[in-house]
């Protein structure tokens, strides 16, 4: 894993929205803080643009690593996001979508499939059909016209009646309704409505904010389709971090579209159980996959961390992370005691590889780190450092007491017998010893240790030969 120093612009207010989000973006921190990675909280106006672009264009001069915003416009910050993505700093959008922009990838809800849903669920509660009033909201916002787009295509699918679309505060259209979908933030507003006006009709929305959960404990609001804001900050850090160490080895991201969650009344209308149970197993089947989640994020995070620092084959350190080790215990043996490096190289692989073939050839190398990780202490790092290269870094060890781990090694290499097409193959290693009490740094250890294997290697070619 690489350091990186990554900014995050959103919102804080209201809080009972964004809050959520930033404790995501927090935890995100929290875990990718032991990696070296660095987070700047860079808080904006809900709807400035103009303070977005302003953060964004000293971000140009900054020069962070990577960048997730939440976005006040769906493209007034086009040009900028371009331009860090031109100096290979990567943007996610997140919360907000930007589709037209050059961002590297989307994590946050999937509008178009939330106003499905909210469109499925008022059709089940209005019992398919009536006259439904519409507040999708400022369908500029890339977002709101999603939701309505998803909406009307489930409504417009499973209903007769009709949907009549109005703005607020223009709540004289609700005398009518008998069904109401509210797209944007207006939800706690048109409820104070509906109950000012007594009227009691299926009513569904967006954001289970603290603003909205008195009118959904008094069934004045059915159903809330919820954002997992959670998720959205805390996806939209990692998927920021994924994407400065996939470019560096010249990767590509896919973003992440998380599913909306339901939250509905304690209790349904007395005259629509058979509708709330219908609407209860509808509920259990959009959630069931959250269930998990925390449990499959914590997976994907030990995995990631598995696969950028483990050669995949043998499962032993590889060459970066065992470099990053080496250098802390060069570090700590200047201080605190010896510090000695094998160095391991398989004889003979080319021929194994030539007569049994490149399987074979893998379970050799298989065999040569399970060998090492039974011969070391668990203190001790044994790493793949090439194609048939092993190191062992050992801690508090002396010269002659790594040679008294060679020879433990040699020992039990020899006893090693392979099966490769009815035959037996026998391991066979040389193994150089360099000593922190000889070399200077790292890079003089591993130089050393090197020459030494080779030494060994010359040493014993006469022996091979005749194998």
């Amino acid at each position: 894993m690489q350091e990186a120093s990554i900014a995050i612009v959103a919102p804080l207010q209201p809080e009972d929205f964004f809050d959520l989000l930033w404790q995501g973006v927090w935890e995100a921190t929290f875990d990718l803080g032991p990696f070296g990675v660095q987070v700047r909280d860079l808080p904006s106006e809900r709807y400035s643009v103009k303070e977005q672009q302003e953060i964004l264009k000293q971000l140009l001069e900054d020069r962070v690593d990577g960048i997730a915003i939440a976005p006040a416009h769906v493209d007034a910050l086009n040009p900028l996001i371009d331009a860090h993505q031109a100096r290979g700093t990567p943007v996610v959008t997140f919360h907000g979508d930007a589709p037209a922009s050059g961002r590297v990838a989307f994590v946050g809800p999937d509008a178009f499939r939330a106003g499905r849903l909210a469109g499925e669920l008022l059709v089940k509660m209005m019992g398919g059909k009536g006259r439904v009033v519409a507040f999708p909201g400022n369908t500029e916002k890339h977002h709101l016209a999603q939701r309505e787009q998803g909406f009307l295509s489930e409504v417009t699918k499973q209903t007769d009646g009709t949907v009549v679309k109005a703005q607020w505060p223009d709540t004289e259209v609700l005398s009518s309704a008998e069904g109401v979908y509210v797209g944007n933030e207006d939800l706690a507003e048109i409820a104070a409505a509906l109950e000012k006006a007594g009227l009691r009709v299926p009513c569904i929305g967006f954001g289970n904010t603290e603003s909205v959960q008195p009118f959904l404990r008094s069934q004045t609001i059915s159903a809330v389709i919820d954002e997992q804001r959670y998720l959205q900050g805390y996806f939209a850090v990692q998927k920021v971090y994924e994407a400065i160490w996939k470019s560096a080895q010249g990767g590509a991201i896919s973003g992440i579209r998380i599913p909306s969650d339901v939250a509905v009344a304690a209790n349904a209308f007395e005259a629509r159980d058979s509708l709330h149970e219908a609407f209860e197993m509808l509920l259990h089947q959009r959630t069931e996959a959250l269930c998990s989640y925390k449990q499959r994020l914590e997976e994907a995070n030990a995995e990631l961390l598995n696969l950028a620092i483990t050669d995949p084959l043998t499962g032993l350190l590889n060459r970066r992370k065992f470099e990053e080790v080496l250098e802390s215990e060069v570090t700590r043996a200047r201080r605190h005691g010896p510090l000695a490096l094998l160095v391991i190289d398989l004889n003979l692989f080319k021929q194994v590889n030539d007569r049994y073939g490149h399987p074979a050839g893998d379970e050799v190398l298989k065999s040569v780190a399970g060998l090492l990780k039974s011969c070391c202490r668990q203190t001790d790092a044994c790493a793949r450092i090439g194609g048939d290269e092993f190191a062992v870094i050992l801690p508090h060890t002396s010269a002659s007491a790594a040679g008294i781990v060679r020879d433990r090694i040699l020992k039990d290499a020899y006893r090693t017998k392979l099966l490769m097409s009815g035959q037996e193959v026998r391991l066979s290693l040389s193994i150089g010893i360099a000593s922190l009490a000889n070399e200077s740094n790292a890079g003089g250890l591993i130089a050393a240790a090197d020459a030494d294997m080779y030494r060994v290697k010359q040493a014993s070619r006469g022996e091979l030969a005749a194998r």
